[in-house]
């Protein structure tokens, strides 16, 4: 297998025209595909406007397609069938991570055109990633309805729903319900500034709310102590999201550098210090916590925003006691990152905590 280089792939796309389909030389006869081919996306390439017909057409009932899905490892969250490979919406949202690489997110918001992120959609499901997490304003900017409306999706998602005022919270938990979300989490920008303001109780009264709905529930963290504080507190939720990926890498700052609450705060131009590349202050106390804890784990920011190869944070995340993991995914990017998840999966029959779901 021939691997991608991802920033040169990027880079060279964000070079190139963007093609009207305009300058496309139309066929005497079209069906449909080709028509929507010819009005609807600002696509880059030929190729990618027969892609685009393509994907906007595939039956996803279609067995050749079903069976492609089924080498996707499925567990369970809560009463749904997930793959272990979970979408990621930061590419989609725009909320680029990218350390000091200041052009990622115009980069992204020029490629990442609504037409495209309509097609990255179908192809994850073509691929067996049956379950995306989302928020209610990626649905605002991208009219995401169309895809199960129009593109025959079926994709399931996990609202994050993205606020630290709990008065809201309830409001915009229904907001994302009546756009279709089959599950929620509790964000975890408010999970971990909440215990850091020893704001405790909307930890639990967040996981009430959502508890009252008829819905799986999960919290989320990039901080272990809101999950420690959670599994004290007994909350049972459906699943856990925690950050997991190691720190050797270039850019991980010490150690002794680590503050709680620092990806919250300005980013500091000193080097051995936070400046949007660290997501796991400790590895190692996570992974030994979450050995005993008997609640679906999904894993994100697996590969510290591209600083750690693909292979090796799925790995590291799966062998160290992941059930699913969550991973952000151009287009071009969702084939690799299947086949690297089945053999990560594959390798890691032999880990010490078992899996939950």
């Amino acid at each position: 297998m021939i691997r991608t280089n991802r920033r040169e792939v990027l880079g060279t796309l964000g070079a190139l025209p963007l093609l009207g389909v305009a300058s496309c030389t139309p066929s005497n006869t079209k069906s449909q595909a080709d028509v929507d081919v010819m009005t609807g996306p600002t696509i880059i390439t030929t190729a990618d406007q027969k892609e685009y017909g393509r994907l906007k057409v595939l039956d996803l009932n279609d067995p050749k397609v079903a069976a492609k899905q089924k080498q996707m490892p499925v567990g369970k969250i809560g009463n749904l069938n997930v793959g272990r490979l979970i979408c990621g919406s930061n590419l989609i949202s725009l909320n680029m991570h990218s350390r000091d690489l200041s052009y990622v997110k115009a980069l992204a918001t020029h490629y990442n055109t609504e037409e495209r992120v309509l097609m990255t959609l179908k192809k994850c499901e073509e691929h067996g990633i049956n379950t995306i997490v989302l928020k209610n304003h990626n649905f605002k900017r991208f009219r995401l309805s169309r895809y199960w409306d129009e593109w025959g999706g079926k994709m399931k998602w996990l609202a994050d729903v993205i606020t630290t005022d709990i008065d809201k919270y309830e409001r915009l938990l229904v907001e994302h319900l009546e756009l279709g979300a089959d599950a929620a989490y509790l964000w975890g920008g408010a999970s971990d500034t909440w215990y850091y303001q020893k704001k405790y109780d909307n930890i639990i009264k967040a996981f009430e709310i959502m508890k009252t709905y008829d819905i799986p529930v999960g919290i989320c963290a990039h901080r272990l102590e809101p999950i420690m504080f959670s599994e004290k507190e007994g909350l049972k939720p459906d699943f856990y999201m925690i950050t997991l990926h190691h720190d050797r890498y270039w850019s991980a700052h010490p150690r002794i550098n680590r503050r709680f609450i620092e990806m919250y705060e300005a980013n500091s131009p000193n080097h051995a210090e936070y400046h949007d590349n660290m997501f796991c202050h400790d590895p190692e106390k996570t992974i030994a916590f979450m050995e005993n804890v008997n609640v679906p784990w999904i894993a994100f920011k697996v590969l510290a925003a591209g600083a750690i190869d693909t292979e090796d944070g799925l790995n590291y995340a799966f062998v160290n006691g992941a059930d699913f993991v969550c991973l952000g995914m151009f287009d071009f990017q969702i084939e690799e990152d299947v086949e690297l998840t089945r053999k990560a999966i594959a390798a890691a029959k032999n880990r010490k905590r078992a899996w939950i779901a």
